[in-house]
């Protein structure tokens, strides 16, 4: 018969301090989603004359990751209740690096389009694992406290975003100009990738179920809206762009 001793030091409890460690490892990925959603706006002007990039173009680059991140966000919040909330962080912080070194290396504008459109996507699938690790690892006080600080690292990656993203683009390091705003993220990326064991895996205790036909039928809807809105003043709004908003009203 096992004694009440054995019974103890056999317990799968996790210590207390191993949620707070990956706490900070879930706030730096909460903080580079955030602040690669603003920090390219202080980036345009380097970025048009770098690329020869048309009105359209800025906008689709800035667009892009929105629309790739709103879209899939909620996506990925199921992604990680059914195949475990770390694993998808891990999956989500892999390719927002890998997309981060993309950007960089984006020769063209159509190019970095794309790269932000799966920067974006690693991002959704990413993001969502912040909260909802946050949400089952503390509770009470303890949950109070790391939705605090969470809200405090997005507001100050926003911050950021424009402060020292000016300061990298205007300091124009060993002559990279705008690239330096997306090689910062490869670092960052590979620190929370190999320290994403610090984060306790859950996942949830019923399976949920994922709605592909919403997600199809959002992303035609944004794109119905967005395309004109986006390509239309360069192109003296030609017919197709009211063709697009027609589609909107079988919505």
């Amino acid at each position: 018969m096992n004694s009440p001793f054995h019974l103890v030091t056999n317990c799968s409890t996790p210590t207390p301090t191993r949620p707070w460690l990956g706490l900070y490892v879930l706030l730096t990925a909460g903080f580079v989603t955030i602040f690669d959603l603003f920090v390219v706006n202080v980036a345009i002007p380097s970025m048009q004359a770098g690329l020869n990039a048309s009105f359209s173009q800025i906008g689709f680059i800035i667009a892009g990751y929105e629309l790739a991140f709103g879209v899939l966000l909620i996506t990925g919040g199921r992604l990680g209740d059914m195949f475990g909330r770390r694993r998808l962080f891990i999956v989500g912080m892999i390719g927002f690096t890998l997309a981060s070194a993309f950007c960089a290396l984006a020769l063209n504008a159509n190019v970095l389009i794309g790269a932000r459109i799966l920067q974006g996507l690693a991002a959704a699938l990413l993001f969502p694992q912040v909260y909802a690790s946050i949400r089952v690892n503390f509770t009470g006080d303890d949950s109070r406290k790391a939705f605090g600080l969470l809200g405090m690292t997005l507001g100050l990656s926003a911050i950021a975003a424009q402060v020292l993203g000016g300061w990298i683009v205007h300091g124009d390091f060993f002559g990279l100009s705008w690239r330096s705003l997306f090689l910062i993220n490869i670092p960052i990326g590979l620190f929370a990738i190999f320290s994403a064991r610090l984060i306790p895996e859950s996942k949830a205790e019923q399976r949920p179920t994922l709605d592909w036909t919403g997600v199809f039928l959002i992303t035609l809807g944004l794109s119905l809206l967005l395309l004109p809105l986006l390509k239309g003043p360069e192109d003296g709004w030609p017919l197709w762009t009211y063709w697009l908003w027609s589609g909107l009203s079988f919505y």
